[in-house]
């Protein structure tokens, strides 16, 4: 009020400067650019859709896609460290829509499926769900198929799309979750954003033995944080209800619907949350004892405040043996985990059988275990570093009791690598050596929390110490866009990681088709490293199994071995070879010619062999007739070089 005056004037402008310091003009300005980045990369990679099979996805997409995704990525971790509180949010954002992009790459390059091995006998599953002959109960693990038909049939497109929208449902869940589960336990924004960019590096995918592509085990791990964050609603109290009693919450009421459908996506790792929230509510059981024989008053990292998990840990113990014990899926994973122990603990060999697979097949094109280990799992070993600091940091009382609910998070988890930790171990030996990698893939999840208040904890340490100015924030811009490139360039399989990727061709589809419904009666159909056996199940082609071959070790390394090759219960002195342009590029430059050369492709389909006749092709996808007339109609024997 100006002095001799009786009016009141209201000074709105420095109201409006603060709000405009909060998010900067300039932020907004690159926010566009990084939207608009994100809008061209699509475009870029829609314009160049796939004609035919792709070794690399990264090599065959535009460049221009991965400059608008790389420019918006960056764009979106500057604005988030340097426009403040709605810089972090729209930054994360930004960024999470540049990620996005990038898992939905199989989308926008037009591939007619994403996926082989197990996901193409998904695929004929779930269009058998279809049917009235095949149902829900059909198969131990109906979730994943469930959702992917739910958004086939609402989307309007293809099933085998609905497999791969399915992939990218649950990838979104991670993205959103992981954060979220942070934020329960530690609401700060800093830490948040940690979280958000720890999600997006998607540590669980290792393509061993999780994949992008539809596999319902990944499905259910990339899953999985929804369930931990309704967890860590539960146990902290932050979902209140004066309607309900104090043990309860709505999350409460959620969270066994929520297991419930991770019983019904994989019950393997239901199996990992049942012994993960077991662990928790062991962990809650003794510190409510302790607070009860020591003083009342005395904390106890926050521990004893929380709510058990007794009615939500017999819930989902009862769910998942009524669900598994109906399927001898159950009884053979037991059967073949407890048996590869006990040869273990009888004969002291057989631990890592699948490591030593991949490493001799690494070696023997000249690719050091060291190399191909820091391709995969740099990223991964530096977050179990920082998440075991941190575990032991909290369990030496060095981190303030401020964050109570966070201490009391990370010992939960750091006490369930006490209990999952054997359970992984005994994956490791004997030839179930390959469930370890999804286990791990799992682990990642948690890590990923834990990782995540770890870098949280460090920066305000640093920051304490040091102060962030802006050249320390422009070499933490640089880090954490060279983090998410090392961690993302192993999404996809590629040549970067001596694997092709997981695309299958509608050249592949039609070629099998063609040879199925035109095959002779009693006839054997033979494949170059893998037979027809998993397009036989994306088609619902009832073929017999013993009639489905595969050409391993030198069996291809001749003509002559190529006609003399046998099988197993054919009685016809002929069977059909299938050549497709996929087999060529996964041998030639996924594996690096470690089986076969790019010399043996050009001897079978130069046909200099009279024994040889072409019968279809569609130029990426051939049908030769084998005539073995003559020759010795026993099984052959061949050597499996795995690679």
């Amino acid at each position: 009020m100006p002095a001799g005056g009786g009016g009141l004037t209201v000074v709105s402008p420095p109201l409006r400067r603060r709000s405009e310091s909060a998010f900067p003009k300039w932020a907004r300005a690159l926010l566009l650019v990084g939207f608009l980045a994100v809008a061209g990369a699509v475009l870029a990679a829609r314009s160049k859709p796939a004609t035919g099979y792709e070794v690399s996805i990264y090599r065959a997409t535009p460049v221009a896609f991965w400059v608008g995704v790389l420019a918006a990525a960056t764009i979106g971790v500057v604005v988030a460290l340097y426009a403040g509180r709605w810089g972090r949010i729209t930054g994360v954002s930004l960024a999470g829509f540049a990620t996005m992009s990038f898992a939905a790459l199989p989308f926008f390059r037009g591939y007619y499926y994403y996926g082989t091995g197990d996901a193409l006998t998904h695929l004929g599953w779930a269009k058998a769900m279809l049917t009235p002959g095949f149902g829900f109960f059909d198969i131990i693990y109906p979730g994943g198929h469930s959702l992917a038909l739910f958004l086939s049939q609402t989307i309007g497109v293809p099933v085998r799309w609905g497999m791969m929208y399915a992939m990218l449902t649950v990838s979104l869940l991670t993205l959103v979750f992981v954060p979220l589960a942070v934020w329960v336990v530690l609401p700060d924004s800093k830490a948040v954003v940690i979280a958000a960019f720890s999600a997006m590096l998607m540590m669980p995918i290792n393509n061993i033995s999780t994949h992008p592509h539809f596999h319902a085990y990944t499905l259910t791990t990339l899953y999985f944080p929804f369930v931990l964050y309704l967890l860590f609603k539960h146990l902290t109290r932050s979902a209140e209800d004066e309607a309900l009693p104090e043990w309860l919450s709505a999350a409460s009421l959620v969270l066994p619907l929520a297991v419930t459908a991770n019983v019904f996506f994989h019950p393997q790792v239901a199996v990992n949350v049942l012994i993960f929230m077991g662990t928790v509510l062991a962990v809650g059981l003794a510190w409510r004892r302790h607070a009860r024989v020591s003083n009342p008053a005395a904390t106890d990292g926050g521990g004893r405040h929380h709510r058990l998990l007794l009615g939500q840990v017999l819930f989902l113990f009862a769910v998942l043996l009524v669900w598994a014990a109906q399927y001898r899926h159950t009884y053979i994973y037991l059967y073949n985990v407890l048996g590869s122990v006990v040869e273990f603990v009888q004969t002291g060999t057989g631990a890592g059988q699948a490591v030593a697979r991949g490493g001799g097949s690494a070696q023997s094109i000249g690719v050091s275990l060291t190399e191909l280990f820091a391709k995969l799992f740099l990223v991964n070993t530096a977050y179990i570093a920082l998440a075991g600091g941190l575990v032991a940091a909290i369990a030496y009382g060095t981190i303030h009791e401020r964050y109570a609910d966070s201490n009391s998070a990370v010992t939960y988890i750091g006490a369930s690598a006490l209990t999952l930790g054997p359970f992984f171990a005994a994956t490791f030996v004997g030839d179930v050596s390959e469930y370890f990698f999804r286990h791990l893939g799992f682990a990642m999840i948690l890590v990923a929390v834990v990782g995540s208040i770890a870098l949280y904890h460090l920066s305000e340490r640093l920051d304490g110490v040091f102060g962030f100015d802006g050249k320390a924030k422009s070499a933490l811009v640089v880090v954490v866009v060279v983090t998410m490139c090392l961690s993302l360039v192993t999404f996809f399989p590629s040549p970067y990681m001596y694997h092709p990727t997981a695309h299958s061709t509608e050249q592949q589809f039609v070629g099998y088709d063609a040879t199925l419904e035109h095959r002779a009666e009693g006839a054997a159909i033979a494949g170059i490293r893998h037979g027809p056996g998993r397009f036989t199940d994306a088609l619902n082609d009832p073929y017999d199994l013993d009639l489905q071959w595969s050409l391993n070790g030198p069996a291809a390394s001749s003509i002559e071995n190529v006609t003399r090759y046998r099988g197993s219960s054919s009685e016809r002195p002929f069977y059909y070879l299938v050549v497709s342009e996929v087999a060529r590029d996964r041998e030639v430059l996924g594996f690096k010619e470690l089986r076969y050369t790019r010399e043996d492709f050009e001897r079978i389909e130069q046909g200099t062999n009279p024994r040889l006749s072409l019968v279809q092709t569609n130029g990426e996808f051939a049908t030769y007739y084998v005539d073995q007339r003559g020759y010795n109609l026993e099984p052959t024997e061949t050597t499996d070089r795995s690679a």
